[in-house]
Protein backbone atom coordinates (compact mmCIF):
# COMPACT_ATOMS: atom_id res chain seq x y z
CA UNK A 1 0.00 0.00 0.00
CA UNK A 2 2.74 2.47 0.93
CA UNK A 3 4.66 1.81 -2.30
CA UNK A 4 1.52 2.57 -4.33
CA UNK A 5 0.95 5.67 -2.23
CA UNK A 6 4.53 6.83 -2.75
CA UNK A 7 4.25 6.44 -6.53
CA UNK A 8 0.89 8.26 -6.54
CA UNK A 9 2.37 11.18 -4.61
CA UNK A 10 5.38 11.23 -6.92
CA UNK A 11 3.17 11.37 -10.02
CA UNK A 12 0.96 14.04 -8.45
CA UNK A 13 4.00 16.11 -7.49
CA UNK A 14 5.57 15.89 -10.95
CA UNK A 15 2.34 17.02 -12.59
CA UNK A 16 1.80 20.08 -10.38
CA UNK A 17 5.42 21.10 -9.76
CA UNK A 18 5.09 24.89 -9.77
CA UNK A 19 8.84 25.46 -10.20
CA UNK A 20 9.22 22.96 -13.01
CA UNK A 21 10.66 19.47 -12.90
CA UNK A 22 13.11 18.63 -10.13
CA UNK A 23 16.78 19.33 -10.80
CA UNK A 24 20.03 18.61 -8.97
CA UNK A 25 19.50 21.82 -6.98
CA UNK A 26 15.78 21.54 -6.33
CA UNK A 27 15.24 17.80 -5.79
CA UNK A 28 15.78 18.02 -2.01
CA UNK A 29 13.02 20.60 -1.60
CA UNK A 30 10.84 18.67 -4.06
CA UNK A 31 11.03 15.43 -2.09
CA UNK A 32 10.80 17.03 1.34
CA UNK A 33 7.94 19.40 0.51
CA UNK A 34 5.74 17.17 -1.66
CA UNK A 35 3.33 15.72 0.90
CA UNK A 36 0.08 13.89 1.53
CA UNK A 37 -1.94 14.03 4.71
CA UNK A 38 -2.61 10.46 5.80
CA UNK A 39 -4.66 9.93 8.92
CA UNK A 40 -3.34 12.36 11.52
CA UNK A 41 0.11 12.82 9.97
CA UNK A 42 1.64 14.47 6.93
CA UNK A 43 4.15 12.41 4.94
CA UNK A 44 6.61 13.77 2.38
CA UNK A 45 8.10 11.75 -0.47
CA UNK A 46 11.40 11.45 1.38
CA UNK A 47 9.66 10.34 4.60
CA UNK A 48 7.61 7.70 2.80
CA UNK A 49 10.66 6.42 0.95
CA UNK A 50 13.32 6.47 3.67
CA UNK A 51 11.45 6.10 6.94
CA UNK A 52 8.38 4.05 6.04
CA UNK A 53 9.14 1.86 3.02
CA UNK A 54 12.90 1.65 3.61
CA UNK A 55 12.58 1.92 7.40
CA UNK A 56 14.27 -1.40 8.18
CA UNK A 57 16.82 -1.18 5.37
CA UNK A 58 20.21 0.54 5.34
CA UNK A 59 21.01 4.25 5.31
CA UNK A 60 22.33 5.80 2.10
CA UNK A 61 26.02 6.40 1.51
CA UNK A 62 26.77 9.87 0.11
CA UNK A 63 23.20 10.37 -1.07
CA UNK A 64 22.96 12.72 -4.04
CA UNK A 65 20.23 13.52 -6.53
CA UNK A 66 17.81 11.84 -7.02
CA UNK A 67 18.24 10.31 -3.54
CA UNK A 68 17.13 12.57 -0.70
CA UNK A 69 17.15 11.85 3.01
CA UNK A 70 14.41 13.36 5.18
CA UNK A 71 15.42 15.92 7.84
CA UNK A 72 16.51 14.57 11.24
CA UNK A 73 13.34 15.92 12.86
CA UNK A 74 11.37 13.36 10.84
CA UNK A 75 12.97 10.37 12.57
CA UNK A 76 9.80 9.89 14.62
CA UNK A 77 8.14 8.57 11.45
CA UNK A 78 10.12 5.36 11.90
CA UNK A 79 7.21 4.15 14.03
CA UNK A 80 5.45 3.57 10.69
CA UNK A 81 8.37 1.61 9.21
CA UNK A 82 7.45 -1.53 7.32
CA UNK A 83 8.89 -4.70 8.83
CA UNK A 84 10.36 -5.91 5.53
CA UNK A 85 14.09 -5.58 4.86
CA UNK A 86 13.91 -6.92 1.31
CA UNK A 87 16.69 -5.55 -0.92
CA UNK A 88 14.33 -5.68 -3.92
CA UNK A 89 12.81 -2.45 -2.58
CA UNK A 90 15.80 -0.75 -4.20
CA UNK A 91 14.58 -1.91 -7.61
CA UNK A 92 10.83 -1.31 -7.30
CA UNK A 93 10.83 2.23 -5.87
CA UNK A 94 10.78 4.67 -8.76
CA UNK A 95 12.61 7.94 -8.06
CA UNK A 96 11.11 9.66 -11.08
CA UNK A 97 14.43 10.31 -12.81
CA UNK A 98 14.96 9.05 -16.35
CA UNK A 99 17.11 6.10 -15.29
CA UNK A 100 13.90 4.56 -13.95
CA UNK A 101 11.00 3.34 -16.10
CA UNK A 102 8.36 5.90 -17.02
CA UNK A 103 5.67 3.37 -16.13
CA UNK A 104 5.02 2.06 -12.64
CA UNK A 105 2.87 -0.92 -11.63
CA UNK A 106 0.14 -0.98 -9.02
CA UNK A 107 1.17 -3.53 -6.43
CA UNK A 108 -1.33 -6.08 -5.15
CA UNK A 109 -0.62 -7.70 -1.75
CA UNK A 110 -1.77 -11.09 -3.06
CA UNK A 111 0.69 -10.94 -5.96
CA UNK A 112 3.45 -8.96 -4.29
CA UNK A 113 6.28 -11.51 -4.40
CA UNK A 114 5.86 -12.18 -8.11
CA UNK A 115 5.35 -8.49 -8.86
CA UNK A 116 8.52 -7.52 -7.01
CA UNK A 117 10.49 -10.12 -8.96
CA UNK A 118 9.02 -8.90 -12.26
CA UNK A 119 9.68 -5.23 -11.45
CA UNK A 120 13.26 -6.05 -10.39
CA UNK A 121 13.78 -7.87 -13.67
CA UNK A 122 12.40 -4.95 -15.69
CA UNK A 123 14.64 -2.46 -13.89
CA UNK A 124 17.88 -4.46 -13.79
CA UNK A 125 17.68 -5.92 -17.27
CA UNK A 126 17.64 -2.34 -18.57
CA UNK A 127 20.20 -0.94 -16.12
CA UNK A 128 22.97 -3.52 -15.82
CA UNK A 129 25.66 -3.15 -18.50
CA UNK A 130 28.36 -5.70 -19.29
CA UNK A 131 31.68 -4.85 -20.98
CA UNK A 132 33.28 -8.24 -21.65
CA UNK A 133 36.42 -6.75 -23.22
CA UNK A 134 37.18 -4.63 -20.16
CA UNK A 135 35.90 -7.34 -17.82
CA UNK A 136 33.56 -4.81 -16.20
CA UNK A 137 29.96 -4.94 -15.03
CA UNK A 138 28.08 -1.70 -14.43
CA UNK A 139 25.34 -1.75 -11.80
CA UNK A 140 22.66 0.89 -11.18
CA UNK A 141 23.59 3.79 -8.91
CA UNK A 142 21.05 2.73 -6.28
CA UNK A 143 23.25 -0.31 -5.55
CA UNK A 144 26.08 2.04 -4.61
CA UNK A 145 23.99 4.49 -2.58
CA UNK A 146 22.35 1.69 -0.59
CA UNK A 147 25.32 -0.67 -0.66
CA UNK A 148 24.67 -1.87 2.90
CA UNK A 149 21.52 -3.63 1.65
CA UNK A 150 23.78 -5.82 -0.49
CA UNK A 151 26.56 -6.76 1.90
CA UNK A 152 28.39 -3.48 2.55
CA UNK A 153 31.22 -2.52 0.21
CA UNK A 154 31.46 -5.85 -1.57
CA UNK A 155 30.43 -5.13 -5.15
CA UNK A 156 30.59 -8.81 -6.01
CA UNK A 157 27.92 -9.65 -3.42
CA UNK A 158 25.75 -6.90 -4.91
CA UNK A 159 26.26 -8.32 -8.40
CA UNK A 160 25.25 -11.77 -7.19
CA UNK A 161 22.07 -10.29 -5.70
CA UNK A 162 21.21 -8.73 -9.06
CA UNK A 163 22.19 -11.69 -11.22
CA UNK A 164 18.96 -13.66 -10.95
CA UNK A 165 16.98 -10.71 -12.34
CA UNK A 166 18.96 -10.51 -15.61
CA UNK A 167 18.25 -12.03 -19.00
CA UNK A 168 19.70 -15.53 -19.34
CA UNK A 169 22.34 -14.44 -21.87
CA UNK A 170 23.52 -11.71 -19.48
CA UNK A 171 23.66 -14.21 -16.62
CA UNK A 172 25.85 -16.46 -18.76
CA UNK A 173 28.09 -13.53 -19.76
CA UNK A 174 28.65 -12.56 -16.13
CA UNK A 175 29.23 -16.18 -15.13
CA UNK A 176 31.89 -16.51 -17.85
CA UNK A 177 33.67 -13.40 -16.57
CA UNK A 178 33.58 -14.67 -13.00
CA UNK A 179 34.91 -18.08 -14.04
CA UNK A 180 37.83 -16.50 -15.91
CA UNK A 181 39.19 -14.23 -13.21
CA UNK A 182 38.71 -10.81 -11.65
CA UNK A 183 35.68 -8.73 -12.61
CA UNK A 184 35.55 -4.97 -12.10
CA UNK A 185 32.25 -3.86 -10.53
CA UNK A 186 31.35 -0.27 -11.34
CA UNK A 187 28.28 1.88 -10.79
CA UNK A 188 26.39 4.01 -13.28
CA UNK A 189 26.32 7.74 -12.70
CA UNK A 190 23.09 9.15 -11.24
CA UNK A 191 20.70 10.88 -13.58
CA UNK A 192 19.88 14.56 -13.04
CA UNK A 193 16.85 14.66 -15.36
CA UNK A 194 13.32 13.67 -14.39
CA UNK A 195 10.27 12.35 -16.21
CA UNK A 196 7.56 14.95 -16.76
CA UNK A 197 5.02 12.39 -15.55
CA UNK A 198 4.57 8.70 -14.85
CA UNK A 199 1.94 6.30 -16.10
CA UNK A 200 0.48 2.99 -15.01
CA UNK A 201 2.23 -0.13 -16.18
CA UNK A 202 0.14 -3.03 -17.42
CA UNK A 203 -0.05 -6.05 -15.13
CA UNK A 204 3.38 -7.47 -14.26
CA UNK A 205 2.06 -10.94 -13.52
Amino acid sequence: VFVNLYHTLLQHSLLIAVDGLPSKRSVTAFKRCSCYEIGDDVFSLSELECLVIRGKLGRPVHARSPFVEPPKKSRSYLIYALTSSDYRVNFILNNGDISYPKKVPIYNPRLLEDQMDAASFNFLSAQVKIDAKKRSVFLPNVCNVYRSDFGGNDGLVCLQSCLRFLEEHDQLSVAALLDNGVVSIKFLKPSEMFHASLSEMSALV
